[in-house]
């Protein structure tokens, strides 16, 4: 049996669920934290991240990695394209996603949700600098690529669009939605996404947001 470790809270591990649920393959959940990391964790995520996955004595850290190892044990639904351009396409958007739409995603999460669960308040300035600063760099990119189209890469639902729609899940956790009026595109294609039932079910699961 396949076990996610780690919280569905993240939009790491939430990026693992999805895939998961998209290909129907049955697997538990074990939710590790890693605030503190526990002792156990670190011997299948030496760098106590989640998430990680076991799979009978097979381990495995880190999404990115997880992902394309379920995608080649369980290839019968693709969730990655089968064209060498969609394929290397839909690699640097979840790569994208994962190292720079973070930091106008998660980032309002840490700095405004996580910080109070350690104790902290958030930090104002801090976050107009993601507003002011780091959102021009990066969601312009995403709104010229995302166009009119449903799906970033190619004519089918992909590891770039799942990997994408759960940052800006993250973001909306925050109660930080994308400006509609300055990025329609964003906003129409998270708006889509996030309401797929492999979206729906894990969103109702964390409860910071209700989706019709």
């Amino acid at each position: 049996m396949i076990t996610v470790h780690g919280s569905g809270v993240s939009p790491f591990v939430r990026k693992v669920l999805v895939l998961l649920t998209e290909k129907g393959i049955d697997f538990t959940v074990n939710p590790v934290t890693p605030f503190p990391c526990p002792e156990e964790h670190l011997l299948i995520s030496p760098t106590g991240k989640i998430p990680a996955l076991t799979d009978g004595d097979f381990s495995l850290p880190d999404s990115s990695a997880i992902c394309g190892y379920l995608e080649r044990k369980y290839p019968d639904i693709n969730m990655y394209p089968l064209d060498a351009e969609g394929y290397g396409r839909a690699l640097w958007f979840e790569d994208y996603a994962d190292n720079e739409v973070v930091s106008v995603t998660a980032a309002f999460f840490f700095n405004k949700i996580a910080v109070k669960m350690m104790g902290r308040e958030p930090d104002e300035t801090v976050i107009q600098q993601i507003r002011d600063k780091k959102e021009p760099k990066v969601l312009p990119y995403l709104e010229k690529e995302i166009g009119n189209k449903d799906y970033i890469v190619g004519d089918q639902f992909s590891i770039a669009d799942i990997a994408i729609t759960c940052q800006f899940i993250q973001r909306l956790y925050a109660d930080e939605p994308i400006d509609a009026e300055k990025y329609p595109n964003i906003a129409r294609y998270i708006d889509k996404h996030m309401r797929r039932e492999s979206f729906r079910q894990w969103i109702s699961k964390d409860g910071f947001i209700t989706v019709d």
